[in-house]
């Protein structure tokens, strides 16, 4: 029978980079937090939308905004071929803007 159906908790499981993984236990080692009170911290800030928490995911959106931009065979093949101009539609505008205000606090 599992008895995870009676918990109020749900298990998490994700990969760190072996470096970022070795910093931050050093890091909260000496503030004594343990890793599951930092993560459990940052997913209560996300999932009840404090501002910290959407500072958080926008910093997220517009690092994955960047890497695709970069990424993309458009960025790559400028000036090699002729790049269709289109209306931006209000989602990309906004994507757009936070992006641009993104880089500011990076």
């Amino acid at each position: 029978m599992r008895s995870d159906i009676f918990v109020n908790k749900k298990s998490i499981h994700f990969c760190l980079d072996k470096e970022v993984h070795r910093a931050l236990r050093t890091r909260l080692f000496r503030h004594n937090i343990t890793m599951q009170e930092l993560f459990s911290a940052c997913a209560t800030l996300v999932a009840t939308e404090t501002a910290k928490g959407q500072s958080i995911v926008d910093f997220i959106i517009n690092k994955k905004i960047k890497n695709v931009l970069s990424n993309s065979p458009a960025n790559k093949n400028l000036g090699k071929t002729t790049i269709k101009k289109e209306p931006l539609n209000d989602l990309d505008s906004e994507a757009l803007y936070n992006m641009i205000n993104g880089l500011d606090e990076i």
